[in-house]
């Protein structure tokens, strides 16, 4: 679920430029983050865990605060002038580990982003996420409590109105706040619960056992009517989100209707399914697809890009490609994209990250997470091609998984492949190697996160070479539409054995680069294909016109309004 920060990060700052909401968000205190921010203490608060005599104890946590400044791109690449009449800003709440409490004491150490996603030995993954959906809970019920209207104040101070879960691991919040309320901690009515599913195919396999569920829960309390919870010894929690929320809502619009259509198989699909149909009937199970954080990838105002004369005109919706035609790319009097990914790669080879002949070489990128369902299978095959098209392959590792099995490839072609595994390099020079690239590989054959394949290749000019699954499909035009294409898709023909579709993807990938080619050879042309393929990313933004936002603040209302006709 590694990707899912990264997409709730994009839809708060995103929320918070909006204006409608006042945004807050709750995360671990993860001890990297006192290195990046300025912290201010908030509270301590306590829940109860039980202890090695299986007796409930207290344990305080500290909550840490700061609040994170959302910069607003002084110039859309829209064209639109954004101006805030005041800065938008979300509040971030961190929970600590509890002290002095082993092994929980060991909860969120992590170096850097790539350690967040594990937990230190001898604490369990489960008794970390645990902990966290507990602690969070008494938070939020904190938030809800410590409100304090002055005497003269025209209207009452209000608490949480809506608290919004994304992902499985976070579902037990639901179950401790119930807990929470019906105890009476609750000086408010309670808030309504909005609970996303991000991944259909690997989230809803997310469980805890039930030996450490008990730690922090007394299962006693439950019925037997929740028994499609427990399967063998673990809690499957996905279930227990989608049926406890006053809404829910899934990353896609075409797989949320598919799901409940009964067109779309996948492992253990009996977990979720009933589940999700009981709410489909309700009205209250709804698709909303991702949107494109442009404050996150920007090619146009990026600052690296923009010291290196790198970024991208301010163009893109006034150029005129009859007079480029009439001009010439030579003596074009309009700035030109073409010009700024070239700058790119001279910048890149300036610092000796690129050799000199790749200046004229066409560079495939991919960028994602080493694992088997991104299509490691593919790599060989891929850089098989490649290498005997001579073309560069730039392999942006994005998780901190090994690699061994691709690096020792880079002794063998030197020249034509390169591994980038080191987090702050790719932090630092990340965008720089993104305008490079003149194609993005996405062998990805889960792909539940596909709005970054349009972020990383369609918003930096360059067209996709995939196998197009659910959600890519909402993004990506096949080249069979000549016409509108912005990727080269190719079918997964079995998805057990991936082999039977190497086949198909050398194609794509062959096809893709040989039409780049000729692409170079006809510059004007590329430059207006490249504007195209840009204008498709420029239309996800998460704050166009109904759009993401939008639908997500209708939802919002209607889990309030269900919660209160509930409660009344």
């Amino acid at each position: 679920l590694s990707n899912v920060g990264q997409v709730v990060t994009s839809l708060a700052s995103s929320q918070a430029n909006n204006g409608s909401l006042d945004v807050n968000v709750i995360i671990p205190y993860y001890s990297f983050i006192k290195r990046l921010y300025r912290l201010q203490k908030f509270a301590q608060l306590e829940v109860q865990i039980r202890d090695s005599h299986q007796k409930w104890k207290p344990v305080k946590f500290f909550v840490h605060r700061f609040l994170w400044n959302i910069t607003s791109n002084p110039d859309d690449p829209n064209g639109k002038i954004t101006n805030l009449s005041e800065p938008r800003s979300v509040q971030v709440y961190l929970i600590g580990s509890p002290k002095g409490v082993f092994p929980l004491d060991l909860s969120f150490i992590a170096d850097d982003a790539t350690g967040i996603y594990s937990s230190r030995y001898p604490l369990s993954q489960d008794w970390q996420d645990i902990f966290f959906c507990k602690a969070a809970a008494e938070l939020i019920t904190y938030l809800n409590t410590d409100i304090d209207t002055p005497l003269f104040d025209l209207k009452e101070a209000r608490g949480v109105d809506v608290v919004h879960l994304h992902g499985s691991p976070n579902a037990l919040v639901i179950e401790f706040m119930k807990s929470l309320y019906v105890g009476g901690k609750f000086k408010m009515a309670p808030p309504s619960i909005v609970y996303t599913i991000h991944d259909h195919l690997k989230e809803h396999l997310y469980s805890n056992s039930i030996v450490n569920v008990q730690k922090f829960i007394e299962l006693k309390n439950y019925p037997k009517v929740r028994s499609q919870y427990f399967n063998g010894r673990q809690l499957y929690t996905s279930a227990i989100g989608i049926d406890q929320a006053q809404m829910v809502t899934f990353t896609s619009k075409i797989i949320a209707q598919e799901m409940v259509e009964d067109s779309m198989d996948f492992y253990a699909k009996e977990l979720i399914i009933p589940s999700i149909l009981k709410r489909a009937i309700k009205g209250e199970w709804i698709g909303i697809s991702n949107g494109l954080d442009f404050n996150l990838y920007n090619p146009f105002n990026d600052i690296l890009l923009v010291e290196t004369n790198s970024n991208f005109p301010k163009n893109i919706h006034n150029f005129d490609p009859a007079l480029l035609y009439a001009e010439s790319i030579e003596n074009s009097t309009q700035s030109l994209i073409t010009t700024s990914k070239f700058n790119a790669k001279l910048h890149l080879v300036r610092e000796g990250l690129l050799l000199k002949e790749d200046l004229n070489r066409t560079i495939v990128l991919f960028i994602g997470n080493f694992q088997y369902t991104k299509g490691l299978e593919f790599f060989q095959a891929a850089i098989d091609l490649l290498v005997s098209k001579n073309i560069k392959f730039i392999i942006m590792e994005d998780s901190g998984f090994p690699i061994s099995s691709l690096k020792h490839l880079v002794n063998y072609y030197p020249n034509n492949l390169v591994i980038i595994d080191d987090v702050d390099f790719k932090l630092s020079w990340g965008n720089l190697y993104r305008t490079a690239a003149d194609i993005l590989f996405v062998p990805s054959k889960t792909e539940s996160f596909g709005l970054m394949a349009a972020a990383e290749g369609l918003l930096f000019g360059s067209p996709i070479v995939s196998i197009g699954s659910e959600k890519l499909k909402e993004y990506l035009v096949n080249k069979t539409n000549m016409n509108n294409y912005n990727s080269y898709l190719y079918n997964l023909k079995d998805e057990n054995n991936s082999e039977l579709s190497i086949n198909e993807m050398k194609i794509a990938l062959n096809n893709s680069v040989d039409d780049m080619i000729r692409l170079n050879n006809n510059p004007i042309e590329k430059e207006i294909f490249i504007r195209k393929i840009i204008k498709d990313a420029l239309k996800l933004g998460w704050n166009r016109p109904g759009g993401p936002i939008e639908e997500y603040i209708k939802v919002y209302r209607t889990a309030l309004l269900k919660l209160r006709k509930k409660l009344n």
